[in-house]
């Protein structure tokens, strides 16, 4: 029997309410409650819920940005429980979140080659030339042009820019999970 791809099993996530003038815990609000579900090969899982039901709790939780409280998650089958920090930190590029809205996840103040290089420069995939010729290609491949290279991501007015812009960025790596997230209301 071929396994899963991603493996999330009983994931719990609780953050403390403090109060008092001591900020004592005084009780848990269960963000994330014993979620289970399996994702095998070329499979989507649509994860729904209203705003605030703990969905990004639940990709940020898989992607151990924050730690569970327990569960069990295992990855292409590796336990991502049992992981350092600079195992998971390689590991994620195989693995990323987007969000509905491409906009929110740009920071206006970077230009469109900072935003669609940075992930290839921080992870040690790429510097200098190399670098550029990757990111020239990336937009090549999205469909915006080497004028935007210097411009600021706040120069994009189009819901359909940010898009393609945030589409050039996630294609920095060969990613084998996309953990996407829409509010539903």
């Amino acid at each position: 029997m071929p396994q899963n791809l991603l493996d999330v099993k009983q994931l719990f996530k609780y953050f403390p309410i403090r109060g008092g003038i001591l900020r004592r815990r005084i009780g848990w609000v269960r963000a994330v409650d014993g979620v289970s579900f399996a994702i095998s090969n070329a499979e989507t899982l649509g994860l729904v819920g209203e705003s605030g039901c703990g969905k990004t709790t639940v990709g940020r939780t898989i992607l151990r940005l924050l730690e569970p409280n327990a569960g069990s998650i295992m990855f292409d089958g590796t336990d991502l429980m049992k992981l350092g920090r600079e195992q998971m930190r390689t590991l994620r590029r195989n693995m990323q979140m987007i969000f509905q809205d491409p906009q929110s996840s740009l920071n206006p103040r970077m230009t469109v080659k900072s935003i669609v290089g940075e992930p290839l420069l921080v992870n040690g995939i790429a510097r200098g030339q190399d670098l550029e010729q990757r990111v020239l290609s990336l937009l090549k491949i999205v469909g915006l042009s080497r004028t935007r290279w210097e411009k600021n991501s706040a120069g994009f007015t189009s819901r359909r820019q940010s898009s393609l812009l945030d589409n050039a960025h996630r294609c920095s790596f060969e990613i084998q999970v996309d953990l996407r997230f829409e509010v539903q209301s």
